[in-house]
């Protein structure tokens, strides 16, 4: 059996300030710190024999850094793994964007794919740039072993959701360090054995517990 692990990172400074991100960065809050903290040493304990690949963007090389130094690993960094773009709307608070676009952040609530009206990358787009990398890195894992990706809320919940060959939504929202676990065996279509699991984080780091919500960029389903 192949494993394929994917850890969102943890809450970064625009997720703190409900801040649209995207593939804008500017890395982790205190708390996405402590969070990538708690999920290395869980991570490092249950998956000893793991690769490491990351999104080249700040807030990922920031969660993943205290697994690599567990692993003594330096991890492999694509782009491909990143967030999707977001456009215009990049680097704007949410308010912001609620005031200036009330009609198209509505239709973006109520599931509609607005992205790519205000220049960013629409689903299938995303789902084009991710979904070869999950596939690929899935079926190169050697037998018995584990791959760990950590990456974003969108590539997380599209990725998955396709990989699994899934023609509608049904998982909600990916939260900060949670941790995803596909497997596959000698079926094409991979198994989910885990989903947006956050048991491994202190209840006071778990997002929408007794730490503020942070927001996220993916996806409006289970905001």
């Amino acid at each position: 059996m192949r494993r394929l692990v994917l850890v969102r990172h943890g809450e970064s400074i625009y997720n703190a300030e409900a801040r649209v991100q995207g593939q804008q960065c500017a890395g982790l809050s205190e708390l996405g710190h402590a969070q990538a903290k708690a999920t290395a040493a869980a991570v490092a304990l249950a998956y000893p024999d793991a690769r490491l690949f990351v999104s080249d963007l700040q807030r990922t090389r920031e969660t993943i850094a205290p697994l690599a130094e567990a692993f003594a690993q330096e991890p492999v960094q694509d782009e491909r793994l990143r967030e999707r773009s977001f456009g215009v709307w990049e680097g704007h608070l949410r308010s912001e964007v609620v005031r200036d676009e009330p009609d198209r952040w509505q239709r973006w609530l109520q599931g509609e794919d607005v992205i790519g009206e205000i220049g960013g990358e629409t689903s299938e787009e995303l789902v084009a740039r991710v979904l070869p990398v999950f596939t690929q890195l899935l079926a190169d894992t050697p037998d018995g072993s584990t791959t760990i990706v950590v990456t974003h809320g969108g590539p997380v919940w599209h990725g998955v959701h396709r990989m699994l060959e899934l023609d509608r939504p049904i998982f909600a929202g990916v939260n900060n360090c949670s941790i995803t676990e596909l497997s596959a065996g000698s079926s094409a279509v991979p198994m989910l054995r885990r989903w947006n699991e956050v048991g491994h984080l202190p209840v006071d780091l778990r997002e929408g517990w007794l730490a503020p919500v942070a927001a996220t960029d993916g996806p409006p389903v289970g905001r």
